[in-house]
């Protein structure tokens, strides 16, 4: 009874691209649902995406200050900064800062937008970051320059709302600076193409390299007819 009623658990409606996918309409004109999952099952893309997101992962995003002293610049790392520590050395509990940034650029390019929640300490300074996958987070426009975001916990389903200061959001390519676009989406057909072209290759192969067909005449054809017909 009132106020000890639970809270009734939030239900997220599906996206066009999910609803897609359960339904199997395809989303390309080869007749192939493509999505970040299915893309990854062709070389080229799997290939592309884990080169350039352990490239970046290997790189130092080290932090400084800059100086200007008399018109002369100089920088200062801040090597002691939470920052700099949580993007080299322990962005999480469970993650490598070359995991972190690895997870976060599979994101990126695969789905076009890459998600970290802050967590902040009570001294006012992050104090830890932690990837979503893309699928569990929905950003919305709250005004011209303000956002939110919901998240859906991948495992127990919680849902909690974050401003953007609480989100690190990287985008791959964005029209309206807010949503990114994914190579995946941008190269939607010449991957519906590979993926089919994949299945008819992979058909043949089931067959044996045997076209299947009906031979039709209009004679009887037994054995002997058969090896003298050209």
């Amino acid at each position: 009874m009132w106020p000890f009623r639970h809270k009734k658990a939030e239900e997220r409606s599906l996206s066009i691209d999910e609803f897609l996918s359960l339904a199997g309409i395809p989303n390309s004109r080869s007749g192939e649902y493509v999505s970040p999952i299915t893309a990854e099952g062709l070389p080229a893309v799997i290939n592309a995406v884990t080169v350039i997101s352990e490239a970046v992962a290997t790189m130092p995003c080290f932090l400084y200050r800059v100086h200007n002293d008399k018109g002369m610049e100089s920088r200062e790392w801040l090597s002691n900064h939470v920052v700099d520590y949580l993007l080299n050395e322990k962005p999480n509990d469970c993650q490598t800062p070359f995991q972190f940034k690895r997870t976060l650029m599979r994101h990126c390019l695969l789905n076009g937008n890459a998600y970290a929640l802050i967590t902040w300490g009570k001294d006012g300074q992050p104090a830890s970051l932690h990837p979503y996958p893309p699928s569990a987070v929905v950003p919305e426009r709250l005004s011209e320059h303000r956002y939110r975001y919901t998240i859906t916990e991948p495992y127990s389903g919680q849902v909690r709302i974050c401003l953007q200061e609480e989100i690190l959001h990287l985008r791959y390519a964005t029209d309206d600076g807010f949503m990114g676009r994914s190579p995946i989406t941008i190269c939607r057909e010449t991957l519906g193409l590979g993926l089919a072209q994949q299945r008819h290759g992979a058909s043949v192969m089931k067959d044996g390299m045997m076209a299947a067909g009906i031979i039709k005449s209009n004679e009887w054809l037994n054995d002997a007819k058969g090896q003298k017909s050209p």
